[in-house]
């Protein structure tokens, strides 16, 4: 199933109104997508905008990929995920669109996580958005609408996204050609693709799923070396909070596949079915084992000690 296919599948609402718009000829000229999963359909805007080849995007074309890599010249993307949009990124806006258009087709500037803007870059916005000029389009995202003033959002389309299926992320992951666990894991833990991209063949992704493998062989057949090999790998090799809950957000993936390999269902480790098929442990055992891990992981956002968290949970686990 393509992108296009997913978009109508999973965003029946957003797809109708883009149809219609574009169909009609009256595009508006800004747009406010709301939910946590807004990248990929503010990117698919994006390329309809300025595909040849379709109605809305193809996503095939060589304009669709350059708009989905950030090298469109007539593009401008800022996300407010790792630091707020200022005053200075919105003037930068109106300085590179005051010139011709390089490409010849449509301007765009694309803002995500836009309620993480100063007051300052919010009003200069809205100065931007009280007088739209032709071919120049805005394309926002934000996860809490509440955050974004509203005489912004009384100037944009303003959509309310769906909840992703897993289907359309998957999809996503899939095209990345990564392997059958990766998708599989990655799909549970996250919600969009731009949140799985540092995993996507990443060294670390792969040394915690071998740790996730290590950890339920030791606990099962080599109970004494559990504590010895988590320090001696784990907990040497990854010190931060962030890498440790997402160990153990895998690891009780792991234990979970203990229930569904009995049941001869889907496994999120496919590659590690052997193992799980060894493991004899009763379903009473292993949900105390998952409430025990997802404890700990609770736990450790609260700023308590990694190392004692550690220590506990594999004592009494």
């Amino acid at each position: 199933m393509n992108l296009k296919d997913n978009l109508k599948k999973e965003q029946p609402i957003l797809y109708q109104i883009l149809t219609k718009s574009f169909q009609n000829g009256k595009i508006p000229h800004a747009f406010l997508l709301v939910g946590k999963n807004a990248s990929l359909p503010a990117h698919y805007i994006a390329k309809s905008l300025i595909c040849e080849d379709d109605l809305l995007a193809c996503d095939n074309c060589n304009d669709c990929r350059r708009i989905g890599q950030h090298n469109y010249a007539d593009l401008i993307y800022l996300t407010g995920k790792d630091e707020s949009i200022k005053k200075g990124d919105v003037e930068n806006i109106q300085e590179q669109f005051s010139k011709s258009s390089i490409e010849g087709k449509a301007k765009i500037y694309m803002l995500e996580n836009i309620e993480n803007s100063t007051v300052e870059a919010m009003n200069s916005l809205l100065k931007i958005l009280e007088e739209p000029i032709p071919g120049i389009y805005a394309i926002f995202t934000c996860q809490n609408i509440n955050r974004v003033l509203p005489t912004i959002q009384s100037r944009c389309q303003v959509i309310q996204l769906l909840p992703n299926s897993k289907s359309l992320l998957k999809a996503e992951l899939i095209k990345a050609d990564i392997p059958t666990d990766d998708i599989n894991v990655l799909t549970e833990l996250f919600e969009t693709f731009e949140e799985c991209k540092p995993y996507i063949e990443s060294e670390v992704f792969d040394k915690l799923k071998l740790e996730v493998y290590h950890f339920i062989e030791d606990m099962y057949f080599h109970r004494d070396n559990l504590l010895i090999n988590v320090e001696t790998h784990l907990l040497k090799d990854f010190k931060d909070k962030a890498s440790i809950q997402l160990f153990l957000n895998m690891l009780v993936l792991g234990l979970r596949d203990l229930f569904h390999v009995k049941q001869s269902m889907e496994l999120t480790y496919s590659s590690y079915k052997s193992l799980f098929e060894k493991i004899e442990d009763s379903p009473e055992n292993i949900i105390e084992k998952i409430d025990l891990v997802l404890n700990t992981e609770y736990l450790l956002s609260t700023n308590a000690n990694v190392l004692l968290l550690m220590d506990s949970m594999m004592c009494n686990i």
